[in-house]
């Protein structure tokens, strides 16, 4: 049983790894776009850095697909942002939970007022996705981006 569980959850990793985007497989399913662009930008490409002037297809074979995209107008030219984003984890001590609001709860089996004694929730780890990085378009050409901290 043991060795079927083990088999079966490499399995599912096998298959996770094989459908993970890398730079290399999608300049094989972008070869036609990687073929067009100069030596130099090949190679900037390949290190999955990017530069201005490069079309939206280079982006996408050095950053990958974007997890949202924005569009909107600036200084008269419309632009779009191709937004990446990651997940965030932070340790919060007494979170406070919205459902709570500021009234009595029932905690132990006494009725307390919460801002007397501890709350019924201490340690937590919240997650959220934040954008990382953002590449702004004008057009077909990449005009910038940003590495947001």
């Amino acid at each position: 049983m043991f060795r079927a569980v083990v088999l079966g959850l490499g399995s599912l990793g096998c298959l996770f790894l094989v459908a993970c985007s890398t730079i290399n497989s999608r300049i094989k399913e972008k070869l036609e776009a990687f073929s067009s662009l100069s030596a130099q930008e090949q190679a900037i490409v390949r290190a999955g850095r990017i530069r201005e002037g490069m079309p939206k297809t280079a982006v996408y074979i050095a950053w990958g697909a974007p997890d949202h995209v924005r569009s909107g107008s600036r200084n008269g030219q419309p632009y779009e942002a191709w937004v990446y984003t990651t997940v965030k984890t932070i340790w919060v001590w007494d979170y406070y939970p919205a459902f709570y609001r500021f009234g009595w709860y029932r905690y132990y089996g006494y009725w307390r007022y919460p801002f007397w004694g501890p709350y019924p929730y201490g340690d937590q780890f919240i997650s959220q996705e934040v954008p990382y990085k953002t590449a702004f378009f004008e057009g077909d050409r990449l005009t910038g981006w940003e590495y947001i901290r």
